[in-house]
């Protein structure tokens, strides 16, 4: 259910809920017992059972008891990735992250057999996801994949997803030629099929209580699926869409074709889908054995051999000044601070400009935390799923989420999944796990802060807050 208190005068199709525990978000009236939703899915009204009830009454709307069940608004997820997920889950062989030279080929033969929908990218074969760290030396190689599948293209997704296996028939197809390397002819995807994924993704958000999330790696095929299903009338998530500026393997389209999508992204825009959003890669993860993140030299020069997007700062004045929120992915000390000079560049030209993002922000420099406030930055914090993962603790401090830091600095948080391949892309479990950190100890403070985080601050930070956030 979205999250928002809106003037009721029709009370056809309305919904009361009476004995709950309603966390509302709302400082002045934080906690409530009884609430009504409109045919919206909005909150109506939120109050005491006795007012709640009298208005049901009065009106005969449908009641439902909830026998003292937790009640908060939807939260907002500021980092999916819809497409991604749904085809990781429908289309590809998922082998878990545990798969090692021994078995990851018979882990992808089985995977594949699973799928809900076969043949969709041909013969080629896709599977999510490996981890160098299972590998002898730290290195997947394709003569692992090779022996079963010695004619049959294979692509094995990283864990981050910022690098692929590929077995030799893969490179092949892909016509790799270590000179000159071209683009690669590959599977391709039917609209029909697009739609069927997002559909599958977007109900397993719904079963995770996400009613509103950041997209964060739009192409044309995702807004295409996202436009049909709203004139269907079967899109029923708010999806704010960040279409992927410059980096055409991530958004898996071609860099003119990005660009002809940003300029024209406004035909996209619906009553679900908020188009005012680009996503900027700055570098890639502090992962082994390759570790992609750009950090900073010895004199505090930024790493310019890992940035992905070189010309970020004319990119980010650009769609300030269009009015358009920027989301750059960072995670080493060096992209950060390329990033906060960019927006910082940006401030100078335009003062009241749109809120930016920072995302992951596992990687801040100790200077960087004091330049959130005043640049109007969100740090979206992500992926949940790793703020107390092994792969963290073994990364010698090159991932770090240093919530008391970050909420000491003042900075706009929000919190996000980062959901790839998994099958569940709840926050909560991982949420769970850091409330006595966010807390300082007090973990009911911390809770209640992180709520916030995954609530209103999500709306705040798409200009969503009159309408979502809080009951």
């Amino acid at each position: 259910m979205s999250a928002s208190t809106e003037p009721l005068l029709d009370y056809a199709n309305t919904v009361a809920y009476i004995n709950g525990r309603i966390y509302t978000i709302n400082d002045s009236s934080p906690w409530a017992e009884a609430f009504i939703v409109s045919e919206n899915g909005y909150f109506s009204h939120v109050g005491s059972n006795h007012k709640i009830q009298q208005l049901a009454s009065q009106h005969h709307i449908v009641t439902v008891d909830l026998k003292n069940q937790f009640v908060m608004p939807g939260v907002h997820d500021a980092h999916m990735h819809l497409l991604f997920s749904g085809l990781c889950l429908t289309s590809g062989a998922v082998i878990g992250m545990d798969a090692t030279h021994l078995d990851i080929a018979s882990k992808i033969q089985q995977g594949s057999c699973a799928c809900e929908y076969i043949n969709v990218y041909q013969d080629w074969i896709l599977a999510a996801a490996y981890n160098n760290e299972c590998f002898p030396n730290g290195v997947a190689d394709r003569k692992y994949l090779d022996a079963l599948f010695p004619d049959r293209p294979v692509v094995v997704q990283g864990g981050a997803a910022y690098s692929m296996l590929l077995n030799t028939e893969a490179l092949k197809r892909a016509g790799y030629d270590i000179e000159n390397e071209p683009d690669t002819h590959a599977a391709k995807l039917s609209p029909a099929h697009v739609e069927r994924t997002l559909k599958h993704a977007i109900g397993l958000a719904h079963k995770a209580g996400v009613t509103s999330t950041q997209e964060a790696s739009s192409n044309t095929q995702l807004l295409t699926a996202l436009s049909e299903l709203e004139k269907e009338g079967d899109l029923k998530l708010d999806v704010s869409t960040h279409v992927v500026y410059g980096c055409a393997w991530l958004a898996s389209e071609s860099k003119d074709s990005l660009n002809q999508l940003l300029d024209a992204v406004d035909h996209f825009k619906s009553k679900h889908v908020d188009t005012r959003f680009v996503k900027i890669v700055l570098d890639g993860v502090p992962l082994p054995p390759l570790l992609t993140h750009a950090g900073l030299g010895e004199h505090g020069h930024v790493d310019q051999s890992k940035i992905v997007t070189e010309d970020v700062a004319d990119a980010v004045l650009k769609f300030d000044q269009l009015g358009c929120t920027v989301k750059i992915h960072c995670t080493g000390h060096g992209s950060t601070r390329l990033a906060f000079d960019a927006i910082e560049a940006a401030r100078k030209v335009n003062p009241t400009g749109p809120r930016h993002e920072i995302a992951h922000n596992s990687g801040v420099h100790d200077d960087g935390y004091k330049r959130y406030a005043p640049f109007n930055v969100t740090a979206e914090i992500s992926p949940a799923e790793l703020f107390t993962h092994p792969i963290t603790l073994a990364s010698n401090a090159l991932m770090d989420w240093n919530f008391p830091r970050m909420l000491a600095s003042g900075a706009h948080i929000t919190i996000g999944s980062d959901w790839g391949a998994v099958p569940d892309p709840s926050l909560f479990s991982a949420m769970a796990s850091i409330v006595s950190t966010v807390g300082n100890g007090d973990k009911a403070k911390g809770g209640e802060m992180l709520c916030r985080m995954f609530t209103l601050n999500g709306a705040i930070a798409v200009g969503k807050e009159k309408d979502q956030g809080k009951c």
